[in-house]
């Protein structure tokens, strides 16, 4: 498997908050209020980023890309239905609690990959002896 910034997870979560970037730029109208709003969005990406550099085996990186794609839907969802369906003049306020909202289904693929992570490490421990 490939290591550290070259993984498939990590190009993908890499893709992902470019994306959200320019979505929430185009979106706000000004540089600084994406800038403003991204680690309330973006800010559980950032967290399998780092999991995806530290975590090169297989199993972590299904369950990374995994969770990736789950939240980039969900901030989908959240995005048309606060700017496209239900537009409102408190709209954007529903992107604060994006990344707070998916913690119950991040955190424990977070868990899950660094439990994968330790017995794919254990394993390759025990081949080397």
């Amino acid at each position: 498997m490939q290591r550290g910034v070259t993984s498939p997870a990590f190009l993908i979560t890499v893709q992902v908050i470019v994306l959200g970037l320019v979505v929430l730029g185009w979106e706000s109208g000004s540089l600084s209020g994406a800038f403003f709003i991204a680690p309330f969005v973006l800010g559980p990406l950032m967290v399998s980023l780092l999991l995806a550099a530290l975590c090169p085996y297989r199993t972590c990186q299904i369950t990374l890309v995994t969770g990736t794609v789950l939240y980039a839907a969900w901030c989908g969802y959240v995005y048309l239905h606060a700017f496209l369906w239900h537009v409102d003049a408190q709209s954007s306020i529903s992107l604060l609690f994006t990344g707070i909202y998916s913690l119950p289904v991040m955190i424990p693929l977070w868990i899950i990959t660094l439990v994968l992570r330790h017995k794919a490490w254990m394993a390759s421990q025990l081949r080397g002896r």
